[in-house]
Protein backbone atom coordinates (compact mmCIF):
# COMPACT_ATOMS: atom_id res chain seq x y z
CA UNK A 1 0.00 0.00 0.00
CA UNK A 2 2.34 2.85 1.34
CA UNK A 3 6.64 2.84 1.83
CA UNK A 4 8.09 4.63 4.23
CA UNK A 5 10.45 7.30 2.66
CA UNK A 6 11.44 9.21 5.80
CA UNK A 7 14.55 8.66 6.82
CA UNK A 8 16.30 7.39 10.45
CA UNK A 9 17.74 10.86 11.02
CA UNK A 10 14.80 12.95 9.95
CA UNK A 11 12.45 10.16 12.07
CA UNK A 12 14.63 10.52 15.50
CA UNK A 13 15.25 14.25 14.76
CA UNK A 14 10.98 14.79 14.26
CA UNK A 15 10.47 12.51 17.38
CA UNK A 16 12.94 14.64 19.20
CA UNK A 17 10.95 17.83 19.14
CA UNK A 18 7.88 15.82 19.47
CA UNK A 19 9.28 14.89 23.04
CA UNK A 20 10.24 18.92 23.87
CA UNK A 21 6.29 19.91 22.91
CA UNK A 22 4.73 16.53 24.89
CA UNK A 23 7.46 18.29 27.68
CA UNK A 24 6.20 21.51 27.17
CA UNK A 25 2.00 20.90 27.85
CA UNK A 26 2.94 18.79 30.50
CA UNK A 27 3.89 21.56 32.45
CA UNK A 28 1.35 24.14 30.66
CA UNK A 29 -1.21 21.49 32.11
CA UNK A 30 0.83 21.87 35.49
CA UNK A 31 0.66 17.89 36.05
CA UNK A 32 4.07 18.52 37.43
CA UNK A 33 1.65 19.69 40.29
CA UNK A 34 -1.54 17.19 39.57
CA UNK A 35 0.50 14.79 39.16
CA UNK A 36 0.43 13.81 43.09
CA UNK A 37 -3.21 14.72 43.36
CA UNK A 38 -5.68 12.76 45.26
CA UNK A 39 -8.65 11.47 42.93
CA UNK A 40 -10.44 14.97 43.06
CA UNK A 41 -12.69 16.57 40.73
CA UNK A 42 -15.21 15.52 37.87
CA UNK A 43 -16.13 11.63 38.03
CA UNK A 44 -14.64 11.29 41.55
CA UNK A 45 -16.86 8.42 41.64
CA UNK A 46 -15.61 6.76 38.87
CA UNK A 47 -11.91 7.03 39.50
CA UNK A 48 -12.34 6.01 43.58
CA UNK A 49 -14.26 3.16 42.10
CA UNK A 50 -10.78 1.93 40.04
CA UNK A 51 -8.84 2.92 43.06
CA UNK A 52 -11.18 0.93 45.27
CA UNK A 53 -10.24 -2.39 43.42
CA UNK A 54 -6.96 -1.62 43.42
CA UNK A 55 -6.06 -1.16 46.90
CA UNK A 56 -8.66 -4.22 48.16
CA UNK A 57 -6.06 -5.96 45.80
CA UNK A 58 -3.29 -4.67 47.27
CA UNK A 59 -4.46 -5.37 50.65
CA UNK A 60 -6.90 -8.32 50.50
CA UNK A 61 -4.46 -10.52 48.55
CA UNK A 62 -3.70 -10.44 44.52
CA UNK A 63 -6.73 -12.72 43.67
CA UNK A 64 -7.18 -11.46 40.17
CA UNK A 65 -10.72 -12.81 39.89
CA UNK A 66 -11.63 -11.19 42.46
CA UNK A 67 -11.87 -7.70 42.81
CA UNK A 68 -13.80 -5.85 45.44
CA UNK A 69 -14.80 -1.99 46.34
CA UNK A 70 -15.18 -0.69 49.26
CA UNK A 71 -18.46 -0.53 49.67
CA UNK A 72 -20.64 -3.31 51.56
CA UNK A 73 -23.84 -2.96 49.64
CA UNK A 74 -23.17 -6.25 47.64
CA UNK A 75 -21.37 -9.15 49.25
CA UNK A 76 -18.23 -8.33 50.72
CA UNK A 77 -17.84 -6.10 48.17
CA UNK A 78 -17.21 -8.40 45.39
CA UNK A 79 -17.98 -6.42 42.14
CA UNK A 80 -16.01 -5.87 38.54
CA UNK A 81 -17.09 -4.40 34.98
CA UNK A 82 -14.34 -4.30 32.79
CA UNK A 83 -11.27 -6.76 33.02
CA UNK A 84 -9.01 -5.05 36.01
CA UNK A 85 -6.13 -5.41 34.33
CA UNK A 86 -4.96 -1.92 35.28
CA UNK A 87 -6.50 -2.41 38.29
CA UNK A 88 -4.22 -5.35 39.00
CA UNK A 89 -0.75 -4.14 37.65
CA UNK A 90 -1.25 -0.95 39.75
CA UNK A 91 -1.81 -3.15 43.10
CA UNK A 92 1.40 -5.40 41.74
CA UNK A 93 3.69 -1.91 41.47
CA UNK A 94 2.61 -0.70 44.31
CA UNK A 95 3.58 -3.87 45.97
CA UNK A 96 7.30 -3.45 44.78
CA UNK A 97 7.66 0.87 44.74
CA UNK A 98 4.84 1.47 47.93
CA UNK A 99 1.55 2.65 47.52
CA UNK A 100 1.27 5.95 45.60
CA UNK A 101 -1.59 7.33 43.82
CA UNK A 102 0.84 8.74 40.92
CA UNK A 103 2.27 5.39 40.32
CA UNK A 104 -1.75 5.28 38.94
CA UNK A 105 -1.73 8.08 37.10
CA UNK A 106 1.63 7.36 35.62
CA UNK A 107 0.70 4.55 34.21
CA UNK A 108 -2.44 5.26 32.80
CA UNK A 109 -0.27 8.78 30.71
CA UNK A 110 2.95 6.38 29.49
CA UNK A 111 0.20 4.28 27.78
CA UNK A 112 -1.49 7.55 25.90
CA UNK A 113 2.01 8.97 25.46
CA UNK A 114 3.08 5.31 23.61
CA UNK A 115 -0.02 5.71 21.78
CA UNK A 116 0.41 9.36 20.50
CA UNK A 117 4.36 8.33 19.50
CA UNK A 118 3.30 5.35 17.93
CA UNK A 119 0.30 7.79 15.71
CA UNK A 120 3.15 10.24 15.69
CA UNK A 121 5.40 7.31 13.63
CA UNK A 122 3.12 5.80 11.23
CA UNK A 123 2.00 9.24 9.71
CA UNK A 124 5.70 9.82 9.96
CA UNK A 125 6.86 6.89 8.25
CA UNK A 126 3.83 5.65 6.05
CA UNK A 127 3.05 9.24 5.07
CA UNK A 128 6.58 11.04 4.74
CA UNK A 129 5.19 14.01 6.02
CA UNK A 130 6.17 16.15 9.42
CA UNK A 131 3.67 18.33 9.08
CA UNK A 132 0.54 16.04 8.92
CA UNK A 133 2.14 13.90 11.52
CA UNK A 134 2.77 17.07 13.93
CA UNK A 135 -0.83 18.43 12.70
CA UNK A 136 -2.79 15.02 13.90
CA UNK A 137 -0.77 13.88 17.11
CA UNK A 138 -1.22 17.86 18.44
CA UNK A 139 -5.29 17.14 17.61
CA UNK A 140 -5.16 14.72 20.61
CA UNK A 141 -2.50 16.03 22.82
CA UNK A 142 -4.55 19.19 22.97
CA UNK A 143 -7.80 17.60 23.35
CA UNK A 144 -9.77 18.77 26.50
CA UNK A 145 -11.18 15.16 27.72
CA UNK A 146 -7.76 13.37 26.84
CA UNK A 147 -6.12 16.11 28.84
CA UNK A 148 -7.84 15.77 31.46
CA UNK A 149 -8.08 11.97 31.09
CA UNK A 150 -4.70 11.04 30.48
CA UNK A 151 -3.27 11.64 33.74
CA UNK A 152 -6.56 9.97 35.71
CA UNK A 153 -7.59 6.57 37.14
CA UNK A 154 -10.29 5.50 34.66
CA UNK A 155 -9.75 3.28 32.12
CA UNK A 156 -10.91 4.75 28.84
CA UNK A 157 -7.99 6.42 28.00
CA UNK A 158 -5.27 3.33 28.47
CA UNK A 159 -8.20 1.25 26.39
CA UNK A 160 -8.32 3.85 23.51
CA UNK A 161 -4.39 3.85 23.58
CA UNK A 162 -4.14 0.41 23.07
CA UNK A 163 -6.97 0.37 20.28
CA UNK A 164 -4.88 3.39 18.93
CA UNK A 165 -1.89 1.19 18.63
CA UNK A 166 -3.45 -1.97 17.81
CA UNK A 167 -4.64 0.04 14.19
CA UNK A 168 -1.59 1.46 13.62
CA UNK A 169 0.59 -1.48 14.18
CA UNK A 170 -2.20 -3.49 12.03
CA UNK A 171 -1.82 -0.49 9.45
CA UNK A 172 1.72 -1.39 9.24
CA UNK A 173 1.43 -4.90 8.80
CA UNK A 174 -0.87 -4.36 6.33
CA UNK A 175 2.38 -2.30 4.26
CA UNK A 176 4.91 -4.65 5.98
CA UNK A 177 3.50 -8.13 5.90
CA UNK A 178 5.83 -8.49 8.84
CA UNK A 179 3.76 -11.16 11.42
CA UNK A 180 5.41 -9.51 14.92
CA UNK A 181 3.25 -6.58 13.94
CA UNK A 182 -0.25 -8.29 13.56
CA UNK A 183 0.74 -10.41 16.86
CA UNK A 184 1.61 -7.02 18.43
CA UNK A 185 -1.50 -5.17 17.05
CA UNK A 186 -3.99 -8.52 18.38
CA UNK A 187 -2.35 -8.79 21.60
CA UNK A 188 -2.69 -4.51 21.92
CA UNK A 189 -6.16 -4.85 20.44
CA UNK A 190 -7.13 -7.47 23.19
CA UNK A 191 -5.98 -5.90 26.03
CA UNK A 192 -7.91 -2.63 24.70
CA UNK A 193 -11.36 -4.87 24.37
CA UNK A 194 -10.83 -6.16 28.00
CA UNK A 195 -10.02 -2.78 29.55
CA UNK A 196 -12.82 -1.59 27.80
CA UNK A 197 -15.80 -3.25 25.89
CA UNK A 198 -16.37 -0.34 23.27
CA UNK A 199 -12.40 0.04 22.27
CA UNK A 200 -12.96 -2.17 19.60
CA UNK A 201 -12.49 -0.93 16.52
CA UNK A 202 -8.63 -1.69 16.12
CA UNK A 203 -9.19 -5.08 16.90
CA UNK A 204 -12.39 -4.91 14.72
CA UNK A 205 -10.67 -3.91 11.94
CA UNK A 206 -7.80 -6.58 12.53
CA UNK A 207 -10.39 -9.17 12.91
CA UNK A 208 -12.09 -7.96 9.75
CA UNK A 209 -9.14 -8.17 7.13
CA UNK A 210 -7.37 -10.99 8.70
CA UNK A 211 -10.44 -13.29 8.20
CA UNK A 212 -11.47 -11.87 5.10
CA UNK A 213 -8.13 -13.09 3.86
CA UNK A 214 -7.85 -16.24 5.79
CA UNK A 215 -10.97 -17.33 4.42
CA UNK A 216 -10.87 -16.17 1.25
CA UNK A 217 -13.21 -13.63 1.02
CA UNK A 218 -10.68 -10.86 -0.72
CA UNK A 219 -12.23 -10.40 -3.91
CA UNK A 220 -15.94 -9.76 -2.33
CA UNK A 221 -14.49 -7.30 -0.10
CA UNK A 222 -12.09 -5.96 -2.58
CA UNK A 223 -9.28 -6.54 -0.29
CA UNK A 224 -5.08 -7.46 -0.55
CA UNK A 225 -3.83 -10.32 0.44
CA UNK A 226 -2.35 -10.73 3.89
CA UNK A 227 -1.26 -14.25 4.69
CA UNK A 228 0.25 -16.14 1.86
CA UNK A 229 1.23 -18.71 3.67
CA UNK A 230 1.15 -20.63 7.24
CA UNK A 231 -2.45 -19.22 7.76
CA UNK A 232 -3.07 -21.69 10.86
CA UNK A 233 -1.15 -19.70 13.31
CA UNK A 234 -3.01 -16.06 12.93
CA UNK A 235 -6.50 -18.12 12.77
CA UNK A 236 -5.31 -19.60 16.10
CA UNK A 237 -4.46 -16.46 17.43
CA UNK A 238 -7.62 -14.58 16.66
CA UNK A 239 -9.50 -17.53 17.80
CA UNK A 240 -7.76 -17.27 21.25
CA UNK A 241 -8.55 -13.59 21.63
CA UNK A 242 -11.95 -13.93 20.83
CA UNK A 243 -12.55 -16.88 23.61
CA UNK A 244 -10.46 -14.27 25.86
CA UNK A 245 -12.32 -11.13 25.30
CA UNK A 246 -15.78 -13.28 25.23
CA UNK A 247 -14.82 -15.75 28.34
CA UNK A 248 -13.95 -12.27 30.45
CA UNK A 249 -17.25 -10.77 30.33
CA UNK A 250 -19.41 -13.78 30.69
CA UNK A 251 -17.69 -14.05 33.84
CA UNK A 252 -17.88 -10.53 34.57
CA UNK A 253 -21.52 -11.29 34.21
CA UNK A 254 -21.99 -14.19 36.45
CA UNK A 255 -19.48 -12.58 39.10
CA UNK A 256 -21.75 -9.77 39.39
CA UNK A 257 -24.78 -11.68 39.30
CA UNK A 258 -23.57 -14.58 41.82
CA UNK A 259 -22.81 -11.38 44.18
CA UNK A 260 -26.40 -9.83 43.09
CA UNK A 261 -25.06 -6.74 42.60
CA UNK A 262 -25.73 -3.84 39.79
CA UNK A 263 -22.76 -1.11 40.40
CA UNK A 264 -21.14 -0.99 37.34
CA UNK A 265 -23.19 -0.96 33.86
CA UNK A 266 -22.81 -3.82 32.03
CA UNK A 267 -25.60 -3.08 29.82
CA UNK A 268 -26.84 0.17 27.79
CA UNK A 269 -29.01 3.36 27.69
CA UNK A 270 -30.24 3.97 24.50
CA UNK A 271 -31.70 7.39 22.91
CA UNK A 272 -35.09 5.35 22.60
CA UNK A 273 -36.05 4.53 26.20
CA UNK A 274 -35.95 8.30 27.01
CA UNK A 275 -38.62 11.05 26.60
CA UNK A 276 -38.98 13.60 24.69
CA UNK A 277 -38.08 16.59 27.50
CA UNK A 278 -35.03 14.39 28.75
CA UNK A 279 -34.28 13.67 25.54
CA UNK A 280 -34.20 17.54 24.45
CA UNK A 281 -32.36 18.58 28.17
CA UNK A 282 -29.40 15.47 27.16
CA UNK A 283 -29.10 16.72 23.54
CA UNK A 284 -27.91 20.19 24.67
CA UNK A 285 -25.83 19.05 27.25
CA UNK A 286 -24.14 16.99 24.85
CA UNK A 287 -23.69 19.82 22.44
CA UNK A 288 -22.95 22.77 24.30
CA UNK A 289 -20.96 20.90 27.27
CA UNK A 290 -19.45 17.35 26.39
CA UNK A 291 -18.74 17.91 22.63
CA UNK A 292 -17.12 21.21 23.21
CA UNK A 293 -14.73 18.65 25.68
CA UNK A 294 -14.26 15.72 22.96
CA UNK A 295 -12.55 18.52 20.60
CA UNK A 296 -12.33 22.35 21.39
CA UNK A 297 -15.28 24.10 19.09
CA UNK A 298 -13.20 25.66 16.47
CA UNK A 299 -11.50 22.08 16.07
CA UNK A 300 -14.70 20.08 16.37
CA UNK A 301 -15.25 22.31 13.04
CA UNK A 302 -12.56 21.42 11.40
CA UNK A 303 -12.93 17.60 12.17
CA UNK A 304 -16.29 17.80 10.41
CA UNK A 305 -14.62 19.67 7.56
CA UNK A 306 -12.03 16.49 7.34
CA UNK A 307 -14.80 14.08 7.81
CA UNK A 308 -16.60 15.55 4.63
CA UNK A 309 -13.64 15.73 2.63
CA UNK A 310 -12.71 12.30 3.25
CA UNK A 311 -16.69 11.53 1.77
CA UNK A 312 -16.05 13.81 -0.61
CA UNK A 313 -12.79 11.80 -1.19
CA UNK A 314 -13.60 8.37 -0.94
CA UNK A 315 -12.66 6.28 -3.63
CA UNK A 316 -9.63 7.78 -3.72
CA UNK A 317 -8.76 6.10 -0.54
CA UNK A 318 -7.50 2.44 0.16
CA UNK A 319 -9.73 -0.35 0.50
CA UNK A 320 -8.13 -0.34 4.47
CA UNK A 321 -9.33 3.21 5.05
CA UNK A 322 -12.51 3.24 3.14
CA UNK A 323 -13.56 0.22 5.58
CA UNK A 324 -11.96 1.36 8.49
CA UNK A 325 -13.80 5.29 7.97
CA UNK A 326 -17.14 3.35 7.57
CA UNK A 327 -16.38 1.03 10.29
CA UNK A 328 -15.40 4.03 12.92
CA UNK A 329 -18.01 6.30 11.52
CA UNK A 330 -20.73 4.10 12.02
CA UNK A 331 -19.64 3.18 15.15
CA UNK A 332 -19.45 6.69 16.18
CA UNK A 333 -23.13 7.07 15.70
CA UNK A 334 -24.89 4.04 16.97
CA UNK A 335 -22.54 4.51 20.52
CA UNK A 336 -23.78 8.14 21.00
CA UNK A 337 -27.27 6.55 20.32
CA UNK A 338 -27.25 3.61 22.87
CA UNK A 339 -25.55 5.70 25.23
CA UNK A 340 -27.27 8.57 25.01
CA UNK A 341 -29.04 8.49 28.50
CA UNK A 342 -25.82 8.78 29.78
CA UNK A 343 -24.68 12.09 28.32
CA UNK A 344 -25.33 14.87 31.09
CA UNK A 345 -22.19 14.82 32.79
CA UNK A 346 -20.58 11.85 31.92
CA UNK A 347 -17.71 12.99 29.35
CA UNK A 348 -15.44 9.56 29.82
CA UNK A 349 -17.68 7.86 27.77
CA UNK A 350 -16.47 9.84 24.71
CA UNK A 351 -13.25 8.78 25.09
CA UNK A 352 -13.44 5.86 22.89
CA UNK A 353 -15.02 7.89 20.59
CA UNK A 354 -11.63 9.24 19.73
CA UNK A 355 -10.70 6.71 17.18
CA UNK A 356 -12.76 7.68 14.77
CA UNK A 357 -11.25 11.31 14.33
CA UNK A 358 -7.65 9.26 14.38
CA UNK A 359 -9.29 7.24 11.51
CA UNK A 360 -10.48 10.65 10.00
CA UNK A 361 -7.09 12.17 10.00
CA UNK A 362 -5.16 9.17 8.71
CA UNK A 363 -7.86 9.08 6.04
CA UNK A 364 -6.98 12.58 5.08
CA UNK A 365 -3.25 12.04 5.04
CA UNK A 366 -3.61 9.74 2.16
CA UNK A 367 -5.72 11.54 0.33
CA UNK A 368 -3.15 14.90 0.78
CA UNK A 369 0.02 12.93 0.50
CA UNK A 370 -0.75 11.83 -2.99
CA UNK A 371 -0.86 15.09 -4.14
CA UNK A 372 0.90 18.03 -4.01
CA UNK A 373 -1.13 20.33 -1.81
CA UNK A 374 1.54 20.13 1.29
CA UNK A 375 4.26 21.45 -0.31
CA UNK A 376 3.40 24.09 -2.49
CA UNK A 377 1.32 25.69 1.28
CA UNK A 378 4.18 24.44 3.15
CA UNK A 379 5.18 27.73 4.76
CA UNK A 380 1.28 28.58 5.09
CA UNK A 381 0.42 25.30 6.52
CA UNK A 382 3.25 25.54 9.05
CA UNK A 383 2.34 28.56 10.22
CA UNK A 384 -1.15 27.56 10.73
CA UNK A 385 0.07 24.56 12.73
CA UNK A 386 1.72 26.59 15.33
CA UNK A 387 -1.22 28.92 15.66
CA UNK A 388 -3.59 26.14 16.01
CA UNK A 389 -1.05 24.28 18.37
CA UNK A 390 -0.64 26.94 20.33
CA UNK A 391 -4.64 27.96 20.50
CA UNK A 392 -5.72 24.32 21.16
CA UNK A 393 -2.75 23.86 23.98
CA UNK A 394 -3.76 26.97 26.03
CA UNK A 395 -7.36 26.21 25.73
CA UNK A 396 -6.65 22.36 26.82
CA UNK A 397 -4.71 23.60 29.56
CA UNK A 398 -7.21 26.26 30.61
CA UNK A 399 -9.90 23.63 31.11
CA UNK A 400 -7.48 21.30 32.51
CA UNK A 401 -6.11 23.65 35.42
CA UNK A 402 -10.26 25.13 36.19
CA UNK A 403 -11.13 21.77 36.87
CA UNK A 404 -8.04 20.60 39.06
CA UNK A 405 -6.45 23.90 40.45
CA UNK A 406 -8.61 26.15 42.62
CA UNK A 407 -8.02 29.62 41.26
CA UNK A 408 -5.93 28.95 38.73
CA UNK A 409 -4.10 32.06 37.06
CA UNK A 410 -4.20 30.84 33.93
CA UNK A 411 -8.31 29.24 33.53
CA UNK A 412 -9.07 32.92 34.94
CA UNK A 413 -7.28 34.82 32.25
CA UNK A 414 -8.48 32.38 29.64
CA UNK A 415 -11.53 34.76 27.16
CA UNK A 416 -12.75 31.20 25.83
CA UNK A 417 -13.84 30.15 28.95
CA UNK A 418 -17.53 30.65 29.98
CA UNK A 419 -18.64 32.82 33.38
CA UNK A 420 -21.04 29.52 34.00
CA UNK A 421 -17.65 26.97 33.29
CA UNK A 422 -15.96 29.11 36.12
CA UNK A 423 -18.64 29.85 38.54
CA UNK A 424 -19.53 25.51 38.36
CA UNK A 425 -15.53 24.96 39.06
CA UNK A 426 -15.97 27.56 41.81
CA UNK A 427 -18.88 25.95 43.33
CA UNK A 428 -17.04 22.10 43.10
CA UNK A 429 -13.80 23.29 44.91
CA UNK A 430 -16.06 25.21 47.57
CA UNK A 431 -18.69 22.21 47.62
CA UNK A 432 -15.44 20.09 48.13
CA UNK A 433 -13.77 21.91 50.58
CA UNK A 434 -16.24 21.58 52.93
CA UNK A 435 -17.44 18.32 52.57
CA UNK A 436 -14.91 16.10 51.84
CA UNK A 437 -11.15 17.38 51.41
CA UNK A 438 -10.74 16.54 55.17
CA UNK A 439 -11.15 13.24 54.52
CA UNK A 440 -8.43 12.52 52.30
CA UNK A 441 -5.95 12.78 55.06
CA UNK A 442 -7.95 11.59 58.06
CA UNK A 443 -7.19 7.62 58.01
CA UNK A 444 -4.32 8.14 60.29
CA UNK A 445 -6.05 9.75 63.08
CA UNK A 446 -9.03 6.75 62.43
CA UNK A 447 -6.16 4.33 63.12
CA UNK A 448 -4.38 6.12 65.88
CA UNK A 449 -8.07 5.72 67.36
CA UNK A 450 -8.99 2.34 67.28
CA UNK A 451 -11.18 2.20 63.82
CA UNK A 452 -9.72 -1.06 62.01
CA UNK A 453 -9.92 -0.86 57.95
CA UNK A 454 -12.34 -3.86 58.54
CA UNK A 455 -15.00 -1.78 60.95
CA UNK A 456 -18.42 -0.96 59.54
CA UNK A 457 -18.95 2.63 58.92
CA UNK A 458 -21.80 4.55 57.18
CA UNK A 459 -20.85 7.74 55.53
CA UNK A 460 -23.46 10.63 55.26
CA UNK A 461 -23.78 12.33 53.17
CA UNK A 462 -22.05 10.22 49.94
CA UNK A 463 -24.38 9.67 46.71
CA UNK A 464 -21.43 7.58 45.39
CA UNK A 465 -20.39 3.90 46.21
CA UNK A 466 -16.92 4.55 47.21
CA UNK A 467 -15.31 8.25 47.27
CA UNK A 468 -15.55 8.76 51.05
CA UNK A 469 -14.93 4.83 52.03
CA UNK A 470 -12.09 5.01 49.50
CA UNK A 471 -10.60 8.34 51.39
CA UNK A 472 -10.52 6.66 54.38
CA UNK A 473 -9.93 3.24 53.28
CA UNK A 474 -12.97 2.44 55.56
CA UNK A 475 -15.43 -0.56 54.61
CA UNK A 476 -18.90 -0.02 54.92
CA UNK A 477 -21.68 2.05 53.41
CA UNK A 478 -23.18 5.31 52.13
CA UNK A 479 -26.56 7.45 52.01
CA UNK A 480 -26.90 10.29 49.26
CA UNK A 481 -28.12 13.31 50.32
CA UNK A 482 -31.20 13.49 48.68
CA UNK A 483 -32.47 10.17 50.52
CA UNK A 484 -30.79 10.58 53.69
CA UNK A 485 -33.41 14.39 53.56
CA UNK A 486 -36.00 13.52 52.29
CA UNK A 487 -36.61 9.39 53.13
CA UNK A 488 -37.77 9.51 56.16
CA UNK A 489 -37.48 5.34 55.73
CA UNK A 490 -33.95 5.29 54.60
CA UNK A 491 -32.21 4.06 58.03
CA UNK A 492 -34.43 0.88 57.53
CA UNK A 493 -32.27 -0.42 54.88
CA UNK A 494 -28.78 -0.59 57.70
CA UNK A 495 -30.53 -2.36 60.72
CA UNK A 496 -29.01 -5.54 59.84
CA UNK A 497 -25.88 -4.38 59.20
CA UNK A 498 -23.26 -4.62 61.91
CA UNK A 499 -22.26 -0.66 61.44
CA UNK A 500 -20.36 0.35 64.17
CA UNK A 501 -18.97 4.15 63.22
CA UNK A 502 -21.10 6.88 61.66
CA UNK A 503 -19.11 9.64 59.28
CA UNK A 504 -20.84 12.93 58.78
CA UNK A 505 -18.50 14.84 56.89
CA UNK A 506 -20.98 17.85 56.06
CA UNK A 507 -22.83 19.40 59.79
CA UNK A 508 -25.58 20.92 57.94
CA UNK A 509 -27.45 17.13 57.79
CA UNK A 510 -27.53 17.30 61.42
CA UNK A 511 -30.53 19.22 61.10
CA UNK A 512 -32.76 16.70 59.75
CA UNK A 513 -35.15 14.51 60.68
CA UNK A 514 -33.44 10.85 60.09
CA UNK A 515 -30.13 12.51 62.19
CA UNK A 516 -32.33 13.75 64.80
CA UNK A 517 -33.61 9.86 64.88
CA UNK A 518 -30.02 8.85 65.37
CA UNK A 519 -29.12 11.15 67.62
CA UNK A 520 -29.52 9.00 70.96
CA UNK A 521 -27.53 5.77 69.59
CA UNK A 522 -24.29 8.17 68.86
CA UNK A 523 -21.50 9.36 70.74
CA UNK A 524 -18.87 11.85 69.16
CA UNK A 525 -15.63 9.52 68.80
CA UNK A 526 -13.58 12.20 66.41
CA UNK A 527 -13.56 15.34 64.86
CA UNK A 528 -11.01 16.44 61.94
CA UNK A 529 -11.86 19.68 60.29
CA UNK A 530 -15.65 19.83 59.92
CA UNK A 531 -16.14 15.82 59.87
CA UNK A 532 -17.71 14.31 63.13
CA UNK A 533 -16.91 9.94 63.93
CA UNK A 534 -19.84 8.81 65.95
CA UNK A 535 -19.81 5.33 67.43
CA UNK A 536 -22.81 3.70 67.57
CA UNK A 537 -23.81 2.78 71.18
CA UNK A 538 -26.66 0.33 69.61
CA UNK A 539 -27.90 -0.70 66.62
CA UNK A 540 -29.51 1.18 63.81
Amino acid sequence: MFSSAASPGSIIRNNTILVALVTLLFFMNFYNKTFFFRPISIHQWRQTDCLSITKNYYEEGMHFFQPKIHWQGVKDGRTVSECPLMNYTVAGLWKVFGEHEYIYRLLEYIIFMAAMFTLFNTILIFFNSSLLAFFTTSIFLTSPLLTYYNLNFIADVPALSFGIMCYCFFFAFCNTRKRKFFYLALLLGTLAVLIKASALIGLGTLIFFSLTDLLNLNRFFRTEKLFVEKKIMPLLAIGLSAALIIGWYQYALYYNNFNNNNVFLLTVLPIWEMDEQSLIYNLKLLFNNLFPMFLNRPMFFLFFCFVICVIANFRKLSAFFKYSFVFSGVFFVVYVLFFFQVFTVHDYYLNNLMIFPVITFLCFAQIVSATSFLTLNRAFLWTLFCVLFLFNSMYSAAMYRLRMIEDDKLAAWFPFISREEADLAKYNFWDYNRSRKPLETITPELRKAGIKREDLVLCIPDNSFDISLYLMDQKGYCIGRNDFESDTTVLRHFVNKPIQYVVVSDTLVQRERNFKKMQPKLELFLTKSHVQVYKLKSPL
